[in-house]
């Protein structure tokens, strides 16, 4: 399917969507409105109806491209806990560490967790996903000494 074949996307705004990064209707399901409005020049709200079209031609399911979790996620985490956003929603997720092959299968039955070993890991969506950007927050009364 091409973004043409969305309502109300003709050559022109298919051109300006491409010189935008959105070179599909799956990549349009997962970009940000606000950003991409302001990179074309149009109304968030048009964007809005066309993401939408684009969910539910695809099926949101369908929309989630593998190798975009990396640029649409950021890992914090701080003590005991870890918060993923997503797009632009934040998750609480579960923090685990430890031996990674005992407590995989556990790990796996959460709908959001990391695995912190050297480098984060998540679990989203039934899929493990490397390479998030992340950052470890520590409390200042901590390390002030």
């Amino acid at each position: 399917m091409e973004l043409r074949d969305l309502r109300g996307i003709g050559k022109t705004y298919e051109k300006k969507l491409n010189e935008a990064g959105i070179k599909s209707v799956e990549k349009l399901a997962l970009a940000n409105e606000k950003e991409i409005a302001s990179k074309i020049g149009v109304k968030q709200d048009k964007i809005k109806k066309w993401k939408e079209e684009a969910r539910r031609i695809i099926g949101i399911a369908n929309a989630e491209i593998i190798d975009d979790i990396p640029k649409i996620s950021f890992i914090e985490i701080e003590d005991d806990k870890a918060r993923v956003k997503i797009k632009e929603y934040w998750h609480n997720a579960k923090l685990y560490k430890g031996n990674f092959d005992e407590i995989k299968s556990k790990i796996e039955k959460e709908k959001v967790a990391v695995y912190l070993s050297k480098k984060p890991k998540l679990w989203f969506n039934g899929k493990w996903h490397d390479k998030i950007p992340y950052k470890i927050k520590k409390k200042w009364w901590r390390w002030r000494k």
